[in-house]
């Protein structure tokens, strides 16, 4: 007999605070984006605010897509939100939290500890939520992916140096900054991006508020979660 679905709110709730607490910390080392070195004092180098706002940012895409796998699979266990929303299952729910993770893995020995979901593919997202249900709030996920892949290529290339990382996140800064020559300034590198208002692909209202790619971003994911856990 199948126990009580389990909860899903809280997913959301935690999502957002995660957030919350990288906008508060970039806004707050943003004041120092011109560097501080006043006389007999210890300053802040442009080089490691953009360091930090790196690593929040890291800190944002690693939440989401926690976000994304605890919805998903809390959902296919049966979960509903406060107000009574769930997908619609097709064939049932799942009888826990660690059968859900069998059935969205095809694995009867996944191991949540050692084992992945393919969460940082959104078409991976998208086509096991149409599979397991008629009705769902993850189609926007599908829709957005070509924006949540170039947030993985800044994100992949602050964690590393490779080669590929290293093309990947130039054509995406190329994609959003369309610079005129072509290519982007010596050592062009994530932060700046991040800092830099959007001219693009995240419409006007983000483009005529002067919001960072960073802000931008935070803003995207939020407006997911919300149609994900309404």
């Amino acid at each position: 007999m199948a126990g009580r679905p389990p909860e899903v709110d809280h997913v959301k709730k935690t999502f957002f605070k995660e957030i919350q607490a990288a906008e508060d910390l970039v806004a707050k080392i943003l004041q120092f984006k011109g560097g501080i070195n006043p006389v007999g004092t210890v300053g802040i180098h442009p080089k490691h605010v953009r360091q930090v706002v790196e690593l929040a940012f890291m800190g944002v895409v690693a939440s989401w897509e926690e976000f994304l796998e605890m919805a998903l699979v809390r959902y296919v266990a049966g979960a509903k939100t406060g107000t009574g929303y769930r997908p619609t299952p097709k064939f049932g729910r799942a009888t826990s939290i660690e059968h859900a993770y069998q059935v969205l893995s095809n694995n009867p020995k996944f191991n949540p500890r050692k084992d992945y979901l393919k969460v940082t593919d959104p078409n991976w997202v998208t086509s096991q939520a149409d599979f397991l249900f008629s009705a769902h709030g993850f189609g926007n996920v599908k829709i957005k992916g070509p924006l949540l892949g170039h947030a993985s290529s800044i994100r992949n290339r602050v964690a590393h140096s490779s080669e590929k990382c290293r093309a990947d996140f130039k054509a995406t800064a190329i994609h959003f900054l369309m610079p005129a020559t072509g290519a982007l300034k010596q050592g062009y590198g994530p932060g700046d991006l991040l800092v830099t208002p959007v001219s693009r692909h995240f419409g006007q209202p983000a483009i005529q508020s002067q919001s960072t790619h960073f802000s931008a971003f935070a803003e995207l994911y939020k407006s997911l979660a919300d149609t994900i856990v309404p």
